[in-house]
């Protein structure tokens, strides 16, 4: 970036919000999502990831959810081609999520690669936090709040799922087991919350009710066909409702 560049960005935003926004990991949203990782980090070491790959793949792919997907994949033997869209998928939900960040954080004069950079940072957790402080912030230090927050948060979780991962042969089996569930609890918790609409819960129902059901029948790939499923089915009821309120 050269000086020119440097000094644009400066003077379009307020970077002492960026601090601030690094002091949200203190937060409640923060340390459930940081609990949730302690699981995911021997949930790791459970499917043979190692420390190195562990450290890659956090801030990288970074939403949990995907997290999730992609180790769960690996534990189970899938093929890399089916992991892949399988992650993918995961992460289409981002697109609305984005659509509606945004807009909050730009300012007259952001430049397309601010805007995609921060983008690429984007979680439920990180995303629900910043829209509820948004209208507490002026607008040229949202993005700066955004990015600090995000930031500091790919850092804080990729520490403590590497030390988890590190230490969790020592740790006792029932602690171990009831780390695990932080993590699905925290994802199930966080995606009902941020669920607005009917049609959100119901995707929600159905994909928890269908993912034991399919695992009988392909177990490789039940989360992913409970999640088609599931989805497409609210998505017709929604289609459906919304028709019956117009009539």
């Amino acid at each position: 970036m050269s000086q020119a560049d440097a000094s644009d960005t400066d003077s379009l935003y307020d970077w002492s919000w960026f601090a601030r926004g690094m002091a949200q990991v203190f937060s409640l949203p923060a340390l459930i999502l940081i609990s949730a990782f302690v699981g995911f980090g021997g949930l790791a070491r459970e499917a043979g990831i190692s420390l190195g790959q562990l450290i890659f793949m956090v801030p990288t792919v970074w939403a949990l959810p995907s997290h999730l997907i992609l180790v769960s994949g690996i534990a189970a033997g899938v093929p890399l081609l089916a992991i892949i869209p399988a992650v993918a998928l995961a992460a289409v939900r981002m697109m609305p999520m984005t659509m509606a960040l945004v807009p909050e954080i730009r300012v007259p004069g952001s430049k397309a690669w601010h805007l995609l950079l921060v983008s690429n940072m984007i979680a439920i957790t990180a995303w629900m936090h910043t829209i509820q402080k948004a209208p507490e912030i002026p607008r040229p230090g949202r993005l700066p709040f955004f990015a600090g927050f995000a930031g500091i948060m790919m850092v804080a979780t990729t520490v403590v799922s590497g030390l988890v991962h590190q230490l969790a042969a020592t740790f006792p089996v029932p602690v171990m087991a009831a780390l695990y569930f932080l993590t699905p609890i925290y994802f199930a918790a966080s995606s009902w919350n941020t669920a607005r609409v009917k049609a959100e819960h119901l995707a929600l129902i159905l994909g928890f009710a269908l993912g034991p059901l399919l695992f009988i029948v392909v177990p490789q790939a039940n989360i992913l066909f409970a999640g088609i499923i599931g989805g497409f089915a609210a998505f017709a009821f929604h289609k459906i409702a919304s028709r019956g309120k117009g009539s």
